[in-house]
């Protein structure tokens, strides 16, 4: 039998802690969702990934380690995650429960999982354009900053998803989750559920400007 991902382990001890109930969903042909948790009656049907090390991030850490300098660009591995998920709660958003991508960084500086990379994941890289005047010597000009390309969440891409929600783990006591609303969402999950419980809800529903 496989062992089950550590992510979905801390999710269980993070709703048994705070009194949600939540049933795990049982494994079909087809792929499906991973839980179905209850917040003041309401049914909200979960899939929890987890981001786990790879061979860059194995490497970084035996450098830090062995006290040697090093130094990389991360990529967004974040935003595969909620590309690849939608399918698996499209039946729950069809049948009006609202859905929920829970994910957890599970590499050694989670790095994957910091703000900035989960608002790029959700609405695109986070740019500026740059333009230069036609008189020689000018200043070029720098736009205000603004979300362009690779978007994970539009009003046509991932409209299942009604949030997308980052688990971080400290003691077991310290678990929580921050949780960013989809704009796009076809099933609204609403705040109010949420407000009793550890959890940071950093975009609203419908929210389409973040705080960077």
């Amino acid at each position: 039998m496989p062992t089950q991902p550590f992510s979905e382990t801390l999710f269980e001890q993070f709703c048994s802690r705070h009194g949600i109930p939540c049933k795990p969903i049982p494994t079909r042909l087809v792929r499906t969702p991973d839980f179905a948790i209850r917040l003041d009656g309401v049914t909200v049907i979960c899939e929890v990934k987890q981001i786990d090390p790879n061979a860059e991030d194995l490497a970084e850490l035996q450098a830090v380690s062995s006290d040697e300098a090093t130094g990389r660009f991360v990529p967004n591995r974040l935003r595969g995650k909620l590309k690849d998920v939608s399918g698996q709660l499209k039946t729950a958003c069809l049948s009006g429960h609202p859905t929920m991508l829970v994910v957890y960084d599970n590499t050694p500086f989670k790095m994957y999982s910091v703000h900035l990379d989960v608002v790029q994941a959700m609405f695109g890289a986070h740019s500026v354009t740059m333009t230069t005047p036609k008189e020689g010597g000018a200043v070029p000009i720098v736009s205000e900053p603004f979300f362009d390309t690779n978007r994970g969440v539009t009003p046509r891409q991932n409209t299942s998803v009604s949030a997308l929600a980052i688990l971080d783990s400290g003691s077991l006591s310290e678990l929580k989750l921050r949780l960013y609303h989809n704009p796009y969402a076809s099933v609204v999950l609403p705040p109010e559920l949420l407000e009793a419980l550890p959890v940071e809800q950093y975009v609203i529903p419908g929210a389409t400007t973040v705080r960077l």
